[in-house]
């Protein structure tokens, strides 16, 4: 089906017509109050100069009508544009257990999202819910799923600025992991821009990440405009699969940590209880718990939370490197943990890839030069790689990291 520049196709109220091939808007489609549109092909494409309007005068602040996304098969919607107002959907309901993908630019909802079946792949694309839009219909089997890694897609919810209710957030970062939040947020109106990614990085988007004393999950939150005095109350919700196994032994005293971003350190906080996972339009979610922090000394333009039972940074008095390069040139040729002091008790353990230990110190003072001390490889040269290890620094709960070996 395809709606030429400078035609119109409108869907009357209370009326319901479905379309089984793709669409090609390049024209103005209308979707009216209590019209439906059952939305059947495989891709919609807004092209460029297309329009999607509602009953109003202006065609973008009326009620509108639902376009239901029902395929067999994956759908997804193409925009092509970046006039997102008119581009807007007044009204979404997906129905496709197959999911719906983005893909051009990103997608604006004006009223609302209900969710029947089926996931949004943001696939690096903003889902974008107008002020006062409503989500319906979330759980851990239907939400947006904004990617693994620490940049791509996000779910933006436009606030007023003054809130007395939870603005909600269900998202989770694959198909397989729902880890949603909801905000409270007091300060100037502006867009909350919220994802979720794999991997708590000791630097909040690169470093060395720590899946032992936190949730495998970082929550980052973007705001578009500073605001010194905001506040913030945050929800996260996370899976007890995904918990580090000091976590879990610990998971009443847990907390949500906050990266500093002007020290570069994970703050810490008294544990302040965690709660059955409820984030979700039906009852609470089975092996899901809920954790609470309330930020009121501003906020920044970039935010990052996650889950934590470290009460302190053990690395916040040492450096440790992220590789070495032991060809005796005197450069990098042994793991060298700067700023250890006489009565520091160092253990350490690097695994390689395969899990195998192949180097264990319990009183270490900077001497592995990538050669192995356990069977197999004992007083053998560690081949060139990537390996993984664990630091024990007086005592202290356990800290992991990667080391990069590069001859």
């Amino acid at each position: 089906m395809t709606v030429h520049s400078g035609e119109s196709f409108y869907v009357h109220p209370e009326a319901n017509v479905s379309v089984f091939s793709d669409l090609n808007n390049s024209g103005s489609l209308g979707s009216y109050n209590n019209s439906s549109i059952n939305f059947l092909g495989q891709r919609w494409n807004n092209m460029s100069g297309s329009r999607i309007v509602d009953e109003s005068t202006g065609g973008q602040t009326g009620l509108g009508g639902t376009i239901r996304f029902s395929g067999s098969t994956s759908q997804s919607i193409n925009t092509l544009t970046s006039a997102q107002a008119n581009t807007g959907f007044p009204n979404i309901t997906l129905a496709n257990p197959q999911n719906l993908i983005l893909q051009g630019n990103d997608l604006l909802v004006r009223r609302s999202f209900n969710f029947q079946s089926g996931k949004v792949i943001l696939n690096s694309r903003n889902a974008i819910m107008q002020a006062g839009a409503n989500i319906a219909g979330f759980d851990n089997n239907k939400y947006f799923v904004t990617g693994t890694s620490t940049t791509g897609g996000a779910l933006v919810r436009k606030t007023t600025g003054s809130q007395t209710t939870q603005i909600i957030f269900p998202i989770g970062s694959t198909v397989g992991s729902y880890t949603p939040a909801s905000i409270i947020y007091n300060g100037i109106a502006q867009d909350l821009k919220l994802r979720v990614f794999d991997n708590v990085y000791d630097k909040a988007t690169f470093g060395n990440p720590d899946n032992i004393n936190f949730v495998t999950k970082t929550w980052n939150l973007s705001l578009n405009n500073l605001d010194p005095n905001a506040s913030l109350v945050l929800n996260a919700q996370h899976n007890s699969s995904e918990e580090g196994s000091q976590f879990t032994a610990d998971r009443t005293k847990s907390f949500i940590s906050r990266y500093q971003s002007n020290i570069e350190k994970w703050d810490f906080a008294d544990g302040n209880g965690i709660t059955p996972g409820v984030i979700s339009s039906g009852g609470p979610i089975p092996n899901s718990f809920l954790s609470t922090r309330t930020i009121n000394r501003g906020m920044g333009l970039n935010e990052y939370f996650s889950k934590s039972v470290l009460k302190e940074n053990v690395l916040a008095n040492y450096r440790v490197p992220v590789g070495i390069s032991p060809n005796n040139d005197g450069l990098n040729d042994k793991f060298v943990i700067e700023n250890l002091q006489a009565t520091d008790k160092v253990r350490i353990e690097i695994y390689n890839r395969w899990q195998s230990l192949v180097f264990r110190d319990t009183d270490y003072k900077n001497t592995f030069e990538g050669i192995g001390n356990q069977k197999g490889m004992l007083n053998n040269n560690l081949p060139d790689g990537t390996y993984y290890y664990i630091l024990h620094f007086n005592d202290s709960k356990p800290v992991t990291g990667y080391i990069i070996i590069n001859r």
